[in-house]
């Protein structure tokens, strides 16, 4: 009987395994094919009030963990980072991309994915990216609304 049993279980250990490692397999996949939205609705009307600097900044939130980013200024590569979403506020931190004037194009890639390419038209904008469930949306703002 004890045989039997081992024998019995020793297939469902297996198959509990490799259902396990699909899971984090496809975790992993779901992560470099996601949806792009870029909200160009939600550019702000410039209204000639001065930012407090020349940057852009580029503010990260939603389900990131230990994330790689790349990001490219112009087409060139400007930086790469990992990320993390804090737990309490939602945010993965931000990055400064100075002289605001000098960029016409913004490239962002999550884990080797697609490219999100941002055409800022040499505008003072701040931007998110908020990247939730295989989803990364973008949204411009001339103040971010509670994170700066």
């Amino acid at each position: 009987m004890t045989n039997f049993l081992r024998l019995i279980n020793t297939p469902i250990i297996i198959l509990t395994l490799v259902h396990f490692g699909s899971c984090v397999s496809a975790n992993a996949q779901s992560k470099l094919n996601y949806d792009i939205e870029i909200d160009y609705l939600s550019t702000p009307v410039n209204d000639n009030r001065a930012l407090p600097n020349d940057s852009i900044v580029l503010c990260f939130a939603g389900n990131f963990d230990k994330d790689t980013i790349e990001t490219f200024v112009n087409h060139k590569f400007y930086k790469k980072t990992i990320r993390t979403t804090d737990e309490v506020d939602g945010m993965a931190g931000d990055l400064t991309l100075p002289n605001y004037r000098d960029i016409e194009k913004i490239g962002i890639r999550i884990n080797s994915g697609k490219l999100i390419l941002i055409e800022t038209e040499r505008k003072h904008y701040n931007i998110l990216l908020e990247f939730v469930k295989n989803r990364a949306t973008v949204r411009f703002y001339r103040k971010l609304p509670g994170f700066m």
